[in-house]
C-alpha cells in the first residue's frame, strides 16, 4: 500500500513537471482576434495637435493603438475614430492605459490646428499627430503603411482646385504593447469593438 503511494505520488510530479516544461518550453499561445505582427515599433518624432513635438517614447507604458488618415476624409476615417471611441468606452477604467493616436497623411492641409479641431471631437484623449511631408513618409515607409494623392492617380482636370483632392491610404489599426513592440493589427474587416476590447484586457493583464 505504501508503495502504491509513493508511486502515486511520483506520478502525479511527474505529470506536474511535464506541464511546466511544456508550458514554458512549447508557449501554449493565447488566442487573439487581432493578426498577431511581433516587431519593434518603429520610432518616431512628430508634432501632435496642439504644437509639442513628441516622440513614441513619449507612450511608453501605456498600450498605443495606431490609425492613419486625414481630417477630409468623407467615409474611412470617421469610421476608424469612431470605431476606437467605443472601444475605449467598452474598456471603462481601462482606457486610461490606452493611447490612441491618428498620424495624418495629409499635412499640407491637416497643420496642428486643424487637427485639434478635428481628432478630440471623438474622444477628448486621442491625438493627433503632424509633420512635414518627410516626416510623414518616413513613418509610413517605416510602418509597412501607405497612401497616394487621387490627383497623383488619376490625373487633374482644369475645374480641380488644392482643396479638393481626396487620398486613398491605409486602414490598418496597430497595436503597441508597454514596451513599445507592434504586438497585434487589425485590417477594416477586423474592426471589431468587442474583439480589439478583449485583446487589450488580456495584454493589460499581461502587466
Amino acid at each position: 500500500m505504501k508503495k502504491i503511494s509513493i508511486f502515486l505520488i511520483l506520478l502525479i510530479l511527474a505529470i506536474t513537471g511535464w506541464g511546466l516544461f511544456a508550458f514554458n518550453h512549447f508557449k501554449i499561445e493565447e488566442v487573439f482576434h487581432g493578426k498577431k505582427y511581433f516587431r519593434e515599433a518603429p520610432p518616431f518624432k512628430l508634432t501632435d495637435h496642439n504644437g509639442k513635438s513628441v516622440n513614441l517614447n513619449d507612450y511608453r507604458g501605456k498600450l498605443v493603438l495606431l490609425s492613419w488618415g486625414f481630417t477630409k476624409c468623407p467615409d474611412i476615417c470617421p469610421l476608424t475614430l469612431s470605431t476606437l471611441r467605443k472601444v475605449m468606452n467598452n474598456l471603462g477604467d481601462q482606457g486610461k492605459e490606452i493611447q490612441v493616436l491618428f498620424i495624418t497623411v495629409d499635412p499640407e492641409r491637416d497643420i496642428p490646428e486643424k487637427l485639434k479641431s478635428y481628432v478630440p471631437y471623438f474622444h477628448k484623449d486621442f491625438i493627433g499627430l503632424t509633420g512635414s511631408r518627410e516626416e510623414i513618409d518616413k513613418v509610413v515607409k517605416d510602418y509597412g503603411a501607405f497612401y497616394f494623392i487621387h490627383s497623383d492617380a488619376y490625373g487633374r482636370s482644369e475645374h480641380d482646385t488644392w482643396e479638393s483632392y481626396q487620398l486613398t491610404h491605409t486602414t490598418n489599426i496597430s497595436l503597441i504593447d508597454r514596451k513599445g513592440r507592434m504586438v497585434l493589427y487589425y485590417p477594416y474587416n477586423m474592426w471589431d469593438v468587442d474583439g480589439i476590447s478583449e485583446d487589450i484586457r488580456s495584454l493589460l493583464n499581461q502587466g
